[in-house]
């Protein structure tokens, strides 16, 4: 009896471990999410100018009744991807098999791809961020050790790849463009473990219950095994607004939004509240969350950003399908829109056509 409730414990302890790192990750993931969609907005609402559209010569070209043709929306772009990878091959539920941060940190190598390692307080190599430093109460700003980040250069010469390092095997990336880009970066982690395990030390860099011929496999097929399970997509579209000389007026679009009669592709209607650092008046955006069952790759509510500008974001979209989907839902919804919640640019008299109609 003992030793069966000593067995219960542990294995109690191990689920409760495997919970743990499970939230850790799932946290990580979404933080990373969230800085993207910030970066993503900021650089529609204010940096990156809309895209030209192309002008369409057909006589038979949408017009409203005062003679402004219809806008145009351009296809989804995608420009921002936070991807899971997993470094281990489909397992048994019976088969736990852990990466020990400690070994990969001190033995990863420092290549051409590989450009710096940190660990907790710890660094190796180059890194592209200043070092932690300590606080007057004694704690450091990088205080965490339940992964490693690695800083990678593509051999493409794509520079500022960050990949998180979990000791489960799984990896978060950050930085990249697309999910090809993603996998393509945790692919250069996994020829890091194939790296290490034929460095000539015996300490194993996986951990679990196999002999020690497994353990070396695993760590030596890592490059082949390495699978995306999961993605964020982010990217941006334009209703093409400004082309046509208008902006989007926002207070009537919100309105016309949030009519019953929108209710079915439009789950919510955001608007956002002024934070302290005033970044919302900054990006001047009303978000909206498309309904799920409106989308055919849909499994969730996807968020959009609209601007008035007439840009749009497409924030944490699960597959490339599933955004274009979004986009295409707003840009057609705002578009049939156009005339109650078109609002003439500042700087931009009406044509001479418009007056004479």
């Amino acid at each position: 009896q003992p030793g069966g409730q000593q067995g219960l414990q542990q294995g109690g302890q191990q689920v409760r471990e495997q919970f743990k790192q499970s939230v850790i990750e799932v946290a990580s993931f979404l933080h990373q999410v969230r800085t993207e969609s910030e970066r993503v907005n900021e650089a529609s609402a204010k940096i990156r100018k809309p895209e030209p559209i192309p002008q369409s010569s057909s006589l038979m070209a949408r017009r409203t009744g005062s003679g402004s043709v219809y806008p145009v929306a351009s296809p989804f772009e995608e420009n921002s991807n936070v991807g899971i990878c997993m470094l281990f091959p489909p397992l048994d539920e019976t088969q736990v098999f852990t990466i020990d941060l400690e070994q990969f940190f001190t033995r990863c190598p420092i290549t051409e791809c590989v450009t710096s390692v940190r660990w907790a307080e710890n660094v190796r190599g180059e890194p592209r961020k200043k070092t932690p430093t300590k606080k007057d109460d004694g704690r450091t700003t990088m205080r965490f050790n339940h992964c490693c980040f690695v800083s990678i250069t593509l051999p493409s010469g794509f520079q500022h790849i960050s990949v998180k390092v979990f000791k489960t095997g799984r990896l978060q990336t950050a930085g990249c463009l697309n999910g090809q880009m993603s996998l393509e970066a945790c692919k250069v982690v996994g020829q890091c473990l194939q790296k290490i395990v034929d460095d000539g030390k015996t300490e194993t860099v996986i951990r679990g219950n196999g002999p020690p011929e497994l353990l070396y496999q695993l760590a030596f097929d890592a490059p082949y095994n390495v699978r995306l399970e999961k993605q964020s997509i982010m990217g941006v579209f334009d209703l093409g607004f400004k082309e046509k000389g208008f902006t989007v007026d926002m207070e009537e679009l919100r309105m016309l939004l949030s009519h019953p009669d929108n209710s079915d592709r439009i789950s919510r209607v955001h608007l956002p509240k002024s934070d302290k650092d005033c970044k919302v008046n900054r990006f001047q955006g009303l978000g909206v969350y498309v309904n799920k069952e409106w989308l055919k790759h849909g499994v969730n509510h996807v968020y959009c950003n609209i601007f008035p500008t007439g840009k749009c974001t497409v924030t944490a979209a699960n597959s490339l399908p599933q955004a274009g989907e979004v986009a295409e839902v707003i840009s057609k919804l705002i578009i049939d829109l156009f005339v109650q919640c078109r609002k003439r640019g500042v700087n931009t008299a009406p044509s001479k056509r418009a007056r004479k109609r």
